[in-house]
């Protein structure tokens, strides 16, 4: 009878090749035990991997919508920050032009005038404020400044007030000229149209869409550049209309800050949803990443077990291949 036995050369590369595959399933299960993660996902299920992709998906656009809400939440948070400093500005003036309007004299209501241009400045600063590199005011242009200098704005009002004779004729043609298409909204408006509504989860968008060519800020800019151009040496009015004029400017600014007041309160509103959004988010971000690491994650007990058996196999292999190394002629013939 004829005997086939494996001669040295394929007995070591037998050793060889069972002493890799073990090393290699022993490393697997180390790195699954200390990840706690299966590295082969496809093979633990079945190839069936349409859960796991929907959960990653459903996992990606929540923390899209996490990322806008953060973006919303920190762009409102600026338009607050400026609206405050444009309504803590023109409060400010209030008091000063009444006084200018009833016991001021010429010189000092024309002094009224020089820091009411100087509180303009302010407020059209506000106006042109960015946040991460986005103006705010600006709508849909968010790489420019959302109006011009009082430089721009104060030669077009002295151009519509010539002619006038009262107070009350100048303060129209001042209003007329912030309301009409072709006055501020045409020479002082650098912004586009207004942001659509921003989507901030699944089934929240909020309303971010407030420009410098909004109501409430012509409302308050036609007092304020009445303000600025009391004492103005072009103005066409005598000194009495001159008060008359300072106190019709008080009455805008005070109209004006309730607008604004208005303003902020819708845009606050907003605020409390992007944060009742972001924390829903939160939640919703927290199940999906549970729910894609129950399809993912190891079995410690299933590991232990098959890594106890891969080192027993391995410790079994070590000892055949050194008892093989260590055999004689006169062993092989015994």
């Amino acid at each position: 009878m004829t005997m086939i036995s494996a001669g040295d050369l394929a007995q070591s590369l037998l050793l060889k090749s069972q002493t890799s595959r073990l090393k290699g399933d022993l490393g697997r299960l180390t790195e699954e035990f200390a990840s706690g993660r299966i590295s082969d996902v496809a093979a633990t299920l079945n190839g069936d991997l349409t859960r796991l992709t929907s959960v990653s998906r459903d996992r990606t656009m929540t923390k899209g919508y996490q990322s806008a809400a953060r973006e919303a939440a920190a762009h409102s948070a600026a338009m607050q920050s400026a609206l405050a400093t444009v309504a803590a500005t023109t409060k400010a003036m209030v008091a000063p032009l009444l006084t200018a309007s009833q016991l001021s004299t010429e010189d000092n209501v024309a002094l009224t005038g020089v820091d009411a241009r100087g509180r303009l400045d302010t407020v059209l600063a506000s106006m042109n404020v960015t946040s991460g590199g986005r103006s705010l005011f600006s709508g849909q242009a968010i790489n420019q400044p959302s109006v011009a200098g009082a430089d721009t704005i104060l030669p077009a009002l002295r151009a519509e007030l010539v002619g006038a004779t009262t107070a009350q004729e100048a303060m129209d043609r001042i209003s007329n000229w912030f309301d009409d298409p072709a006055g501020y909204r045409a020479l002082a408006y650098q912004g586009g149209v207004p942001l659509g509504s921003v989507a901030v989860s699944a089934t929240d968008r909020v309303w971010l869409a407030v420009t410098a060519e909004d109501p409430a800020f012509r409302a308050m800019l036609k007092g304020m550049t009445a303000a600025a151009l009391l004492g103005d040496p072009a103005s066409p009015l005598p000194a009495t209309e001159t008060k008359k004029l300072a106190r019709l400017s008080a009455e805008a600014l005070l109209t004006g800050n309730d607008d604004m007041t208005t303003l902020a309160a819708q845009l606050g509103i907003s605020e409390g949803r992007i944060e009742a959004a972001q924390s829903r988010n939160a939640v919703d971000l927290l199940a999906q990443e549970m729910a894609q690491g129950d399809l993912v994650r190891s079995d410690p007990e299933r590991l232990a077990i098959e890594l106890e058996a891969v080192q027993t196999n391995l410790e079994s292999l070590y000892a055949i291949t050194a008892r093989l190394s260590r055999m004689s002629l006169t062993d092989f013939l015994r």
